[in-house]
């Protein structure tokens, strides 16, 4: 009896962290690009450029973010998890339905990066990880 109070107890916890998931072939996640920009510099190097447009999309009550994490371990892909940096591209305080931003290697200083995207309504729900590597 003690060990079906204890999972129940675990379960409800747990399901509180919960996270919805955001299909791959979602309406938002399609209105994502991200493009590869040879690098002016380096020729083995290729630069980031993240746009998006939710111009079509109806996003009301609806909190979008494009978070971005520069990852230190970058032979390991989506499933890393040495992080340098974590840092939000798209996000509430300066949320526009169209816009771009370019990421750059020597600014991020890193190697890779991975991406996802979060919405955020009454519940939170996220993509699956997208990876990007700066070397060619």
């Amino acid at each position: 009896m003690k060990k079906i109070f204890l999972l129940a107890i675990f379960y409800f916890v747990s399901s509180g962290y919960a996270q919805n998931r955001i299909e791959n072939n979602s309406p938002l996640l399609k209105k994502i690009k991200v493009d590869k920009v040879q690098d002016t510099n380096f020729n083995f190097v290729q630069n980031a450029s993240i746009s998006w447009d939710f111009s079509g999309q109806e996003l009301s009550n609806t909190d979008l973010s494009i978070e971005v994490v520069t990852i230190l371990d970058c032979f390991n892909g989506e499933q890393a998890s040495e992080f340098k940096d974590k840092f939000t591209v798209l996000s509430k305080e300066g949320f526009s339905l169209v816009g771009n931003t370019q990421l750059n290697h020597l600014e991020l200083m890193a190697k890779c990066f991975k991406w996802r995207l979060v919405s955020k309504t009454s519940e939170t729900a996220v993509s699956d990880w997208f990876y990007f590597s700066f070397v060619k």
